[in-house]
């Protein structure tokens, strides 16, 4: 196979990663490992997501991988220091960028909230790197938000039942909140109803950021600080860039050819991942992955 960046979640879920860096560079050839057969991490304990991972990673660099994405919250909160030391190819995750983006925006002002899976939450893995950027655990504010994952994959956007699930989860989001990060690829799919809650709950606007720019998704009229909300994908898109423009040689065959693998029921795989991306897909290989 041909260099390529290479991606793995345990789903569909990052393909919103993969699309915002594919958009951003057109060219370049990609593989996607969806390890659906496992899914989902987020209930896993920490030695099996980091043996699942560390698998999957097995898997993608015996493809030629020159770039690994960890494109799943949950394995970027407790697998990729492991991976980073067991894999001599570049590996990297969602935490350390989001969370420097997350501080350059909150500006030391305010709580910065950070709404992931069960597992997420659990590791603090978030809290220790905003900890180690100079946010204090007492301005960083966890929610868990199981149910968000099923009503994407069920392809319920905002609406009456994603409104209620937001209102649930965020009913005391801390009042001086300044930045929320959304630490599942899952969730920017219900931006707008997380988006009403906050803004009813604190009575500010809340912007949306991702890769592709800024949106305020909010009607409010106030003119008080707005809310950021953050996804993941400019983080990754800005590390993809950077590893990019230091190994120039890593990218010189790439024909913006993609690869898609599941590691079950591919059928049943496309037909979710249409939820998480709008470019075309090639079609789904199914694949085995670990012992």
């Amino acid at each position: 196979m041909n260099p390529n960046i290479a991606f793995f979640d345990s789903g569909q879920g990052g393909l919103t990663v993969w699309e915002a860096v594919v958009r951003r560079f057109p060219t370049l050839n990609t593989i996607y490992l969806g390890d659906n057969a496992r899914y989902p991490y987020g209930n896993k304990s920490n030695d099996t997501v980091t043996r699942y991972a560390s698998e999957a990673s097995f898997f993608l660099a015996n493809r030629n991988a020159s770039l690994i994405v960890v494109a799943c919250g949950t394995a970027s909160s407790v697998a990729v220091r492991t991976l980073q030391n067991l894999f001599k190819l570049p590996i990297i995750g969602i935490v350390e960028g989001f969370c420097a983006d997350a501080v350059k925006l909150s500006k030391g002002q305010g709580s910065i909230a950070v709404l992931g899976t069960r597992f997420t939450v659990k590791s603090r893995r978030f809290e220790h790197v905003l900890n180690e950027l100079g946010i204090p655990s007492a301005s960083i504010w966890q929610r868990a938000c199981p149910l968000f994952v099923p009503l994407v994959e069920e392809g319920v956007s905002p609406g009456p039942m994603a409104d209620a699930a937001s209102d649930m989860y965020l009913w005391d989001i801390p009042s001086d909140t300044s930045v929320v990060l959304l630490a599942c690829t899952h969730f920017p799919r219900l931006a707008r109803s997380i988006a009403n809650t906050i803004e009813k709950r604190l009575q500010r606007p809340v912007t949306y950021i991702n890769a592709d720019g800024s949106w305020q998704l909010t009607p409010s009229q106030s003119n008080a600080q707005p809310v950021f909300l953050l996804d993941s994908s400019r983080a990754i898109v800005d590390a993809v860039s950077d590893f990019l423009a230091n190994h120039p040689n890593k990218s010189g065959h790439m024909t913006g050819e993609h690869k898609l693998f599941c590691s079950d029921a591919p059928d049943r795989f496309a037909e979710v991942a249409r939820l998480f991306t709008t470019m075309e897909l090639p079609a789904a290989e199914l694949v085995h992955i670990g012992p």
